[in-house]
């Protein structure tokens, strides 16, 4: 009786294997193989060495460095070395209050300030009187 319950457990077992390869098969047999079976290589960088010291090189000229990022938005970079020393003077800055002189959203006192000649900087101002009447 114990033989004939193993053996029944066997062929349930590969019928239900048989069953779950024919139900779950993930190759699908329309597509063709790939005519390049192996994908290309990747570039590598023929001196890594070099590559990470050129790359370090430029990253303490940017930190040495006096220059616009953003001329336009008025975001400046300076040197590293200025700057630790602006916090060691001045200490940081308490950003958990908004600053007093920071304009309003809509306030032209920014743009007027940077580039008061401008057509811009007056359409706002002339915008900005009319919306307050």
């Amino acid at each position: 009786m114990l033989l004939a319950f193993g053996g029944g457990l066997l062929v349930f077992l590969a019928l239900a294997a048989f069953c779950i390869k024919l139900v779950f098969n993930t190759t699908p047999s329309w597509l063709p193989p790939p005519e390049n079976a192996s994908p290309e290589a990747p570039d590598l960088q023929s001196a890594p060495r070099q590559d990470l010291v050129n790359f370090r090189a430029e990253e303490d000229r940017q930190l040495k460095m006096l220059g616009w990022v953003d001329r336009s938005a008025g975001i400046a970079r300076i040197p590293i070395d200025d700057a630790m020393w602006a916090v060691v003077n001045n200490g940081l800055p308490d950003w958990s209050q908004p600053d007093a002189t920071a304009p309003e959203p809509g306030d032209c006192n920014l743009l007027a300030a940077a580039v008061p000649r401008t057509s811009q900087a007056q359409n706002c101002q002339q915008q900005s009187g009319e919306a307050r009447r």
